[in-house]
């Protein structure tokens, strides 16, 4: 069975709408006798009459109103599809997810989110902010389009893209004995009180891969599971801790972060997303202002 075009069930439901030929076929930007060949064509192939005309008038059939309660709706569904998705490609509508790890989510992720929706005011915005395993989880799953992560660089089904290079620092008070130091040795954490992140973070397993030559550091007066609380610890004056660059606030604030040397051990904070998958048009441009701030925060990086 020969089955009716789009056309043909678009040039029915104008027609059955506006009651007229004369004015869907000016809505439609067709000849009458193109337009009249249309629905011609769709009632041989339905073999139904789906329209009584006479010189003066154009009526819908009863099996003809029937047909447009149908077809009508799915034709507006249509349009509004095609305008959604033109609009996403336009980036004058649509959303982008992105994933990212705590200790980068709430000082590095918001100018950026601002930036975007600065340039793209009608784009939604999610973010997941979870541990290093579960962002990357949620890109492989497909919940986030990207994700900013520090592992996954060994994952066959992701992309792994290096935005920067982000040091450990010592964040402690602004008015500590260390916090006008240019750099603190390890071993010189043992007179202090040190807060730290516990087992279950990545930054701990880091941290501790790093500094297996070294002796232990000090039993920590406190352990947390995310490095944002660590912050609020030093903020309060309970402690020092070693934390990502990212993750101090930027001066003028209570907390500091001091150089960590001898050695001076870091992290690289990537773009994930997955491999072999084309992006939207949103998350290709949030990946594009992400690659463009990176640069920018380098050079902050190296000026703290």
């Amino acid at each position: 069975m020969v089955k009716p075009s789009l056309a043909d069930l678009r040039a029915f439901a104008t027609v059955g709408a506006l009651g007229s030929f004369a004015g869907a076929a000016k809505a439609l930007h067709l000849s009458q006798p193109a337009l009249s060949r249309r629905i011609s064509n769709l009632e041989r192939m339905l073999e139904v009459r789906l329209f009584d005309r006479t010189t003066r008038s154009v009526e819908l059939t009863v099996l003809g109103r029937r047909f447009l309660e149908q077809v009508g709706t799915l034709v507006e569904e249509l349009d509004r599809s095609v305008l959604s998705l033109r609009d996403a490609a336009q980036l004058e509508a649509g959303d982008v997810t992105v994933g990212c790890v705590f200790s980068a989510a709430h000082h590095f992720l918001p100018p950026l989110i601002r930036k975007f929706r600065e340039r793209h005011p009608h784009v939604l915005v999610r973010v997941l902010e979870a541990g290093a395993d579960e962002v990357l989880a949620s890109v492989k799953r497909g919940e986030a389009d990207i994700a900013l992560n520090y592992i996954g660089m060994q994952d066959p089904e992701i992309e792994f893209t290096p935005l920067l290079k982000e040091p450990y620092v010592l964040a402690c008070p602004a008015d500590h004995p260390l916090a006008r130091r240019r750099s603190v040795r390890w071993e010189e954490l043992h007179a202090y009180p040190l807060a730290r992140v516990s087992h279950a973070s990545r930054n701990r397993l880091f941290i501790d891969q790093a500094l297996a030559e070294l002796p232990p550091l000090p039993r920590p007066i406190c352990e947390v599971r995310h490095v944002s609380t660590l912050i609020g610890l030093v903020e309060n004056g309970l402690g020092v801790a070693v934390v990502p660059q990212l993750t101090v606030p930027q001066a003028p604030a209570g907390v500091v972060g001091v150089p960590l040397s001898q050695p001076a051990i870091g992290r690289t904070l990537a773009i994930l997303r997955r491999s072999g998958r084309s992006l939207s048009p949103p998350a290709a441009a949030f990946m594009h202002l992400l690659t463009q701030a990176s640069r920018g925060t380098m050079k902050s990086l190296r000026k703290r």
